[in-house]
């Protein structure tokens, strides 16, 4: 058998499982999904958001090492009463412009900037999280559409079946072979199926109608299995193609934990730098009046200063100090945190590697459930067509069929729905 695989690529996260293993290959609706979610899907425009504000960060903290231009203009009105002068009033107008870019700063600057600079990293990795997040929720999401609508065909074929009983013993009553107790019993197992079809009817409608909020997506989607589908599952080699922990993994946690580190790492910089000189360039223009000796005129001046200052920080009533320790300390943390979870993540991986296998035994277990159950419907049609059982021997045959085959579809998604969780470990947007 040729198996091919996936090269598609959602949210930034390719396809280790052959195609054959994915729910879009059978429902191509979910692939036209996928590609119009960064238009259409609620979340993904929530989480462009987060790049913004990262970039808008990035840029309020580049924007302290740069070239910085203040200009001030003011006027007044001075009333003067001078000594053996008449009273006074006079107007005089202040200009100035004041230039400034820091020289050396010990990396203080330098570790803020690159805090926002990390900020940004983390915000497209959180953002491509998201929507391959979004895609395997959807994808869930999806499957369970599938198998409300598959459990409600079904009840609907038990329906009629119950009803095709009633009528049977109905006749069966009037002609003495059966009782009113007998009767009573199938208009309720009728009544009770046709509840579990009003209750099949209202979880689809809310499923479909929050399905359509995550996705964006308004347009009609069918969610009939399809006999590819209904082939595919019934013949595949499930568990045959598991990906190895051989490389790493990583998660939203994980990623988030080592920028805090580094982001740690950076503060600690800035608490080293508060108590050192920083250097700075400086320059300036700026105009004012003066009063001339023994006169009472003014006149204007213009002034020009060029040079370098120095602020220096000499005690802080030990805020450096704490500083320095609070980011020491919430480093340990999160190094601690990190180490913890990622051990935490593999054995979480070593167990969806394991549910895969045992999922894959119960699917063949569930596919010799539904052979079984099928011969035996088989037969039971046959010797019911010849009045050799009775119709509800027949309806029973009929009903574990049904059950038999939904655990088989139930299995399968489960199976779908773990290898999805696997796989976003293993290919976590880096």
């Amino acid at each position: 058998m040729l198996i091919s695989y996936s090269l598609a690529v959602y949210g930034d996260r390719k396809k280790l499982f052959h195609s054959e293993e994915d729910i879009e290959t059978y429902f191509p609706v979910l692939k036209v999904i996928f590609q119009s979610l960064d238009d259409n899907a609620p979340l993904i425009s929530e989480s462009k958001q987060l790049g913004k504000v990262a970039n808008s960060n990035k840029m309020v903290a580049e924007s302290a090492k740069g070239l910085s231009v203040n200009l001030n203009v003011s006027g007044y009105s001075i009333h003067e009463n001078r000594p053996g002068q008449a009273y006074d009033q006079s107007y005089r107008t202040v200009g100035s412009i004041y230039v400034k870019k820091p020289v050396y700063h010990w990396g203080g600057l330098k570790a803020k900037s690159r805090i926002a600079e990390l900020s940004a990293e983390y915000g497209v990795k959180k953002t491509n999280a998201i929507k391959s997040n979004l895609i395997s929720q959807i994808k869930s999401e999806f499957m369970e559409l599938v198998l409300l609508n598959f459990q409600l065909k079904l009840a609907k074929d038990a329906l009629s079946l119950s009803e095709q009983n009633e009528e049977d013993l109905i006749k069966r009553k009037e002609l003495g072979f059966a009782t009113e107790l007998m009767v009573s019993q199938a208009t309720i197992e009728k009544l009770e199926q046709s509840i579990k079809i009003a209750e099949f009817n209202r979880l689809l409608i809310s499923k479909k109608a929050y399905f359509k909020h995550d996705t964006g997506y308004y347009n009609e989607i069918v969610i009939d299995i399809p006999e590819k589908f209904e082939s595919f599952y019934n013949k595949h080699e499930f568990g045959k193609r598991i990906p190895q922990l051989v490389g790493s993994i990583s998660s939203e946690n994980l990623e988030e934990l080592k920028s805090q580190i580094s982001i740690e790492k950076e503060n600690v910089k800035i608490a080293d730098s508060n108590l050192k000189p920083k250097v700075n360039l400086v320059g300036g223009f700026y105009q004012d009046q003066i009063d001339l000796p023994n006169k009472a005129d003014s006149v204007r001046r213009n002034n020009l200063l060029i040079g370098v200052e120095a602020n220096w920080a000499l005690w802080d009533s030990s805020y450096t100090k704490g500083m320095k320790s609070l980011a020491l300390a919430k480093k340990r943390q999160f190094e601690i945190q990190l180490e913890s979870n990622t051990k935490r993540l593999r054995l979480e991986m070593n167990s969806l590697q394991a549910q895969m296998f045992n999922l894959a035994k119960q699917i063949d277990i569930a596919r010799q459930l539904v052979s079984t159950a099928n011969n035996r419907f088989e037969k039971s049609q046959l010797e019911f067509d010849i009045n050799q059982i009775t119709y509800v021997s027949y309806f029973s045959s009929k009903l574990d069929l049904s059950k038999a085959r939904l655990s088989l579809i139930q299995t399968v998604f489960s199976y779908f729905q773990v290898k999805e969780k696997y796989e976003f470990h293993l290919q976590y947007p880096k």
